[in-house]
């Protein structure tokens, strides 16, 4: 990966497209509706352009291709496979990798070519039907039986990667959605019925210059997500060597101490009746994600009489999922949430340990280790972690002061990397506004 800088992010794309988008009446076209207006016309999909046309896909498709039923592999041993799980709304992930397994017969009409558009027909009902462009993230890499790659005619589509925005588009979603058979956990879309989509469509130089914009907002978001990352590996790496004492900050000496974590925290149940009717009814998110709220919980939901109060700067934890990471420090906005006996609550000691440094200690491999220890017992909900054996945990820490400065160090690096994901949720709504406007006709471009 290359090197990026926050520099890298000047060049905000906005301007690029809005600049060239063209006023009507001298209003600005983003408080115009296409209802009634000068030049737009009344169709199955809205009101249009009047020069754009209505098509279903079978009207503009040249053919379909199911990919091949492989035997795959987390193991990269054999080519790429490309499957329901890598396909997102408009872009292809290969986070999650897959490889076919060495031996298989392998089939040219499945080898994927650049800009192929690839179609989800089976997956859960509110994800299938998703469809992605193929931009060469690997070399060479085939697609399994699950995908539909969808070639269209030149004649009226000028360009994959606008039928990839149009397909990804609120209607096209809506229509597909609509088309989705089977049960919540295991839908389909048929071939059959992913023709008679219809998508409104510009002429060949609108949709290259509709392209062309959505484009920017692309090449934007991409830029900032691999800035997160490369901060989110670094801090991660940082993470790594203060929490484990492999790297001092200025002004520190002296050996570390290992102490059981009684020393640090205090078991303090705040026990109340439950609540009559509607409460707030905290949760807390695998592998250190944090807490979340079930804002308008029913009390008659749950047999229990009584239930405990959280304040700012617990410590809380799930004893059904300690193992899995179902730890965190209560923030601000949940603090005098509900739980259950099943999330015991801890207090810091004053001036022995600091909230914040035990936030990003929770985190740490060595940490995550220690629950697993004692939660005994088989897979998944079997596994309850011992609140006696909690607070028996030997781990090796700091002084106090120690612990401040780690702290600060590590916060300003989330305060980044939250400032900069910020941005990036900016901008994917500014994507999706823009998808609105300008694959509706609502606002159209100069080209």
């Amino acid at each position: 990966m290359s090197e990026i800088s926050n520099n890298d992010l000047a060049c905000h794309p906005e301007p690029a497209c809005t600049e060239r988008s063209r006023s009507v009446e001298g209003q600005t076209p983003d408080l115009l509706k296409n209802e009634e207006r000068k030049g737009y016309k009344k169709t199955k999909l809205g009101w249009i352009p009047e020069e754009w046309n209505i098509y279903t896909l079978k009207e503009i498709l040249k053919d379909t291709k199911l990919g091949g039923n492989y035997n795959n592999s987390s193991e990269a041993i054999g080519f790429p496979l490309i499957k329901m799980g890598n396909i997102g709304r408009g872009v292809v992930s290969i986070e999650n990798k897959y490889f076919i397994e060495d031996g298989e017969e392998l089939f040219e009409d499945h080898l994927l070519k650049n800009g192929d558009i690839l179609f989800n027909t089976r997956n859960t009902l509110e994800l299938v039907g998703k469809v992605a462009i193929w931009k060469n993230e690997y070399k060479t890499a085939y697609y399994n039986s699950n995908l539909l790659r969808l070639n269209f005619n030149n004649k009226q589509v000028s360009s994959n990667e606008f039928i990839n925005y149009c397909l990804n588009s609120q209607n096209s979603i809506k229509q597909l959605k609509s088309f989705a058979t089977g049960t919540t956990s295991v839908a389909a879309i048929y071939d059959r019925d992913v023709k008679i989509l219809k998508v409104a469509l510009p002429s060949a130089k609108e949709q290259t210059a509709i392209a062309a914009c959505l484009s920017t907002w692309d090449s934007a978001i991409a830029t900032l997500t691999q800035l997160i990352e490369k901060k989110q590996a670094v801090k991660k790496g940082l993470m790594q060597q203060l929490l484990s004492g492999k790297k001092r900050l200025q002004g520190f000496e002296g050996e570390w101490k290992v102490n059981a974590l009684s020393r640090f925290l205090k078991y303090t149940p705040r026990e109340v009746p439950k609540p009559n009717g509607k409460f707030h009814k905290l949760g807390i998110r695998s592998h250190c994600k944090g807490t979340f709220l079930n804002e308008d919980f029913d009390s008659e939901k749950i047999a229990i009489d009584k239930m405990y109060v959280v304040e700012e700067n617990d410590l809380i934890v799930n004893i059904t999922f300690a193992w899995e990471g179902a730890i965190a420090i209560i923030n601000k906005d949940h603090e005098k949430a509900y739980v259950s006996h099943r999330f015991p609550t801890y207090t810091f000691i004053k001036n022995v340990s600091l909230s914040d440094y035990f936030k990003q200690f929770i985190q740490s491999k060595r940490f995550r280790y220690l629950l697993e220890l004692i939660s005994p017992g088989g897979a998944g909900r079997n596994r309850v972690m011992s609140k006696k054996d909690f607070l028996k945990l030997k781990i090796t820490t700091p002084n106090y002061e120690e612990q401040t400065a780690i702290a600060q160090v590590l916060q300003t690096a989330d305060d980044e990397i939250s400032l900069l994901t910020k941005k990036l949720v900016g901008l994917k709504e500014q994507k999706r506004g823009l998808m609105q406007v300008l694959l509706t006709g609502r606002k159209r471009l100069e080209y």
